[in-house]
């Protein structure tokens, strides 16, 4: 009997060690670590309060080789060559599974909509992010830049302040009125109501994505989270869907002559301030390019994902001025110079504000709010080395490339001045990757710049930053969040 049993234990062991140990022909090689059915899994709870950890582990394992994660029954390719992920993202377009917790909030907007339907939206909503488009912006970004200055004087020569609530609710209210065209006393239910209701719903998909139970659908919407989360989404829906059908009364009301002389195509000709949601009604109209559910899901999607980016980067960027007061007073002394004694920034001097523009883009490449992008792999996908298998999920981590041997041998360090003269900068395109790779990038990349350089501008030019960021560690929510408060004291300039 005790035979027989060392032969059952001995069969099991072996058929363990064979599916999970045995060399795989092409294959690429994978993550240490891995424990027989559970795979890499243990490894994720472990660095889930310090997802910075785990990138600096896992950037000096691999380099530039591909790595496979085991996670449960479940293999993803892990890439980090500039090439390798060249190919995946240009090749490999629908989205990982990953992405799937946030189908119900965000439905088909532009992030998670399928390949066919995303080429068709991306191609029309191009214009709305055109510098065209975006320069009329600049005069609201200016009005919200200096009504957080305004509130940041109140902190100023008090206790370090925990900057995260008023970051937020400034990019929310920017984000808000330049996409939904919302005017400031209208703002209030965008303030309150669905800034908390996405809050929320982001805190239950980062739950759900950590506890495999609920992954089943069926199974998710049966449980208290999956109901609170229909209830916040219809919440959501009501409120955009109360904005869409203001704005169209509001465009009624616009001299359809006057109107005509604006072309859309380009945002607008004249200068005339007009807003995403503005050019997505104009198709809806003309071209019946949108249905309103279809504006719905985008708008959910533009200011999800702006306002969520956005301000973890202006958070990391004034803890980076703060703890680095030889790169704060450069950068002040090129606002001082731009501004002269204007009180706003005009389109005219954004290009001019060239020093600050490379400190965000250092902040971009050693601390990317979005650390990697999932891929579904479609069809096998051969290198050199090793063959990626059709119907495998992939991993391109932007963290390793930020970090690749041709940044030079100062690669970790926080170095601006390398973004003042490209000859030295590294000629492969995708090293650097702050906001996507390949054809389904971020398309509010310049939107987003210029919030940044107007935020900072605004800031530096009334207040001495100190902070410390020697500390910061990272949780990951959808994109990376400080895991702790970043405090940062506020010093009126003279």
């Amino acid at each position: 009997m005790s035979l027989l049993v060392l032969i059952v234990i001995y069969s099991v062991l072996f058929a363990i060690w064979w599916y999970w140990c045995r060399p795989r022909v092409r294959s690429p090689a994978p993550y240490p670590g891995a424990l027989p059915i559970i795979g890499h899994i243990h490894v994720a709870f472990k660095y889930r309060n310090d997802v910075w950890s785990f990138l600096e582990r896992l950037f000096n394992c691999v380099t530039n080789e591909c790595v496979v994660l085991k996670m449960g029954s479940h293999n993803m390719y892990v890439v980090s060559d500039p090439d390798e992920v060249g190919v995946i993202a240009n090749t490999s377009l629908k989205k990982s599974y990953h992405y799937s917790f946030l189908d119900n909030i965000l439905e088909n907007g532009l992030l998670l909509e399928d390949v066919p339907t995303w080429r068709i939206h991306r191609k029309l909503l191009n214009p709305a992010f055109n510098l065209h488009t975006l320069n009329t912006f600049q005069n609201i970004m200016n009005v919200e830049a200096r009504s957080l200055v305004s509130q940041l004087k109140d902190k100023a020569g008090k206790e370090p302040v925990d900057v995260k609530e008023l970051v937020v609710k400034y990019i929310l209210r920017s984000v808000c009125r330049t996409s939904l065209g919302l005017e400031a006393k209208d703002q209030d239910m965008i303030d309150k109501e669905y800034a908390e209701a996405i809050e929320e719903i982001m805190d239950i998909a980062v739950k759900r994505a950590l506890n495999v139970a609920l992954y089943p659908s069926f199974i998710f919407k049966r449980t208290a989270k999956g109901k609170r989360e229909q209830e916040l989404i219809m919440r959501i829906k009501n409120i955009l869907n109360r904005t869409i059908q203001k704005r169209k009364s509001d465009l009624k009301t616009i001299d359809n002559k006057q109107n005509n002389k604006t072309d859309v195509s380009d945002g607008s000709a004249n200068g005339k301030f007009k807003p995403i949601l503005d050019l997505m009604l104009h198709l809806s109209d003309e071209q019946e390019g949108f249905s309103d559910d279809d504006i719905r899901q985008h708008l959910n999607t533009f200011v999800f994902a702006s306002y969520d980016t956005t301000s973890g980067v202006l958070q990391t960027v004034l803890s980076v001025l703060g703890s680095r007061p030889d790169v704060q007073e450069r950068v002040y002394k090129e606002i001082v110079e731009v501004f002269g004694d204007n009180e706003e920034l005009t389109k005219y001097d954004l290009p001019k504000l060239v020093y600050l523009e490379a400190v965000i883009k250092e902040v971009l490449r050693l601390y990317p709010i979005v650390p990697w992008v999932g891929r579904q792999i479609d069809t096998d996908i051969v290198f050199p080395k090793y063959t990626l298998r059709a119907g495998s999920t992939c991993i391109l981590v932007i963290y390793n490339l930020h970090r690749h041997s041709s940044w030079g041998p100062d690669v970790k360090e926080f170095k601006p001045e390398r973004w003042l003269n490209p000859a030295t900068l590294p000629t492969h395109p995708n090293v650097y990757a702050p906001f996507g790779i390949g054809k389904r990038n971020c398309i509010g990349k310049r939107y987003a710049m210029m919030t940044l350089k107007t935020s900072v501008a605004h800031i530096v030019r009334n207040f001495q930053l100190s902070a410390d960021i020697s500390n910061l560690c990272w949780n990951f929510e959808v994109v990376l969040k400080p895991s702790k408060p970043i405090l940062v004291s506020f010093t009126l300039r003279p």
